[in-house]
């Protein structure tokens, strides 16, 4: 299907888009374990154009050049030729050092990544970008779209999903911007404390609100 964004909830022109971007781009974050992954596989499911931060950078990681560079970084991360993730994940959230050098390298690479992916789309593009507001995109979307849940909901459910403890979740969670004020600063909200149905409920009401075909 072909989605277009509303015209009031067209903001920005080409030269304030990002990447001057000449269609509307709506940005989908969240925090980590919150949800954003199951409302970013609605939008691709009802047809969307949908362009994703987190394969971006898997697919940045898959270059000879981002294993170069963790091998001669982090070189305990590398195990018999490939980067090992749960090792360099690790070290990513025990230092905000190697936080800074990480995220140096692959956002330098990040604009190339989706100039490609994004090639040929046409109308509109979701975002789902976790890093919306960290990484001071938001004025560089027409409108932005977070998928909350409580901080509780939230550490329950990322040491559930990774099988990890609590002080490495919380590490994570910490990383990112509290979900509390990302609700606060995004255009929309889509609560996902309660049940997978009561999720899809408010994303269809947001759809109908936001979008026409």
């Amino acid at each position: 299907m072909n989605y277009r964004l509303k015209d009031e909830y067209i903001r920005l022109s080409k030269k304030n888009r990002l990447y001057h971007f000449d269609i509307p781009i709506v940005g989908l974050t969240g925090g980590v374990a919150t949800g954003k992954s199951t409302v970013s596989s609605f939008f691709k499911k009802d047809g969307f154009n949908l362009i994703n931060a987190d394969f971006l950078v898997h697919n940045i990681y898959k270059e000879k050049e981002s294993l170069d560079f963790i091998k001669k970084a982090f070189p305990t991360a590398v195990l018999e030729g490939a980067i090992d993730f749960k090792i360099l994940r690790k070290l990513f959230f025990e230092n905000k050092k190697n936080q800074q050098q990480i995220e140096s390298f692959i956002y330098q690479r990040l604009e190339e990544a989706f100039l490609k992916e994004s090639k040929n789309l046409k109308h509109l593009i979701i975002y789902d970008v976790p890093l919306l507001f960290e990484r001071d995109l938001a004025d560089k979307v027409d409108i932005s779209i977070c998928v909350y849940c409580s901080e509780n909901n939230q550490l329950k459910r990322l040491q559930e999903r990774d099988k990890i403890d609590e002080n490495l979740a919380k590490s994570i969670i910490q990383s990112q911007m509290n979900i509390e004020k990302k609700r606060k600063l995004s255009n929309f909200v889509i609560n996902n404390d309660n049940s997978p149905n009561d999720t899809m409920e408010e994303f269809i009401k947001l759809k109908k609100l936001l979008f026409f075909n």
